[in-house]
C-alpha cells in the first residue's frame, strides 16, 4: 500500500474541518477555526493519504522554538486500525527532528484508551493532568492527560 504525506496550508481549512468533523462528531471544529489556527505563527498541518486517494486523516501542530504541541490528530473512521496514525506520527517525528524540535506535547482525554495506547506505543509518556478539561456531553467533565515525547 502506498502512503503519502503532504503539508497543507490555510487554503485547506475546509478539508481539515470536514475530516475532523467526521472523525470527532461530538467535537467539530469549524472552517473558521481551522483558518484562524493555520494563520497563526508556527502552525502546520500534514495529511496522510493512501494510494493517491482522498485524505484519510491529518495531524495539526504548533511549533515554538524547539517544542511542538500536537493540536489534533485524526483518522477517518473507515481508515482506522490500518496503522495510519502511527505512520503519521512517525513522519511527523522525522519532520520535527529536521526542524530542531526536541520535545512534543499533546493533551488527550484520559478515557480515550485507543489514543492513549497509540501515543504510548509511539514513545509518549504521561507527564501531567488537567482536571476537568474536557466537557463531554451527558457526562461529568473529564481530565486531560498531558503527554510528552522527547528526542
Amino acid at each position: 500500500m502506498t502512503i503519502s504525506f503532504d503539508l497543507l496550508g490555510v487554503l485547506s481549512a475546509e478539508v481539515l474541518s470536514e475530516i475532523h468533523s467526521l472523525s470527532f462528531p461530538d467535537n467539530k471544529w469549524s472552517v473558521k477555526e481551522f483558518t484562524s489556527l493555520l494563520q497563526g505563527p508556527g502552525v502546520h498541518a500534514m495529511i496522510v493519504s493512501q494510494q493517491q486517494q482522498q485524505p484519510a486523516g491529518f495531524l495539526l501542530w504548533r511549533q515554538a522554538a524547539d517544542e511542538a504541541e500536537i493540536l489534533t490528530i485524526c483518522i477517518l473512521p473507515d481508515d482506522r486500525s490500518k496503522g495510519l496514525a502511527s505512520r503519521l506520527l512517525k513522519n511527523f517525528f522525522n519532520k520535527a527532528k529536521n526542524s530542531d524540535i526536541r520535545q512534543i506535547f499533546l493533551e488527550v482525554n484520559e478515557n480515550n484508551n485507543p489514543a492513549v495506547r497509540l501515543y504510548e506505543k509511539n514513545g509518549f509518556e504521561i507527564v501531567g493532568r488537567r482536571k476537568g478539561y474536557y466537557d463531554v456531553k451527558g457526562a461529568e467533565k473529564q481530565d486531560a492527560l498531558i503527554m510528552k515525547y522527547s528526542e
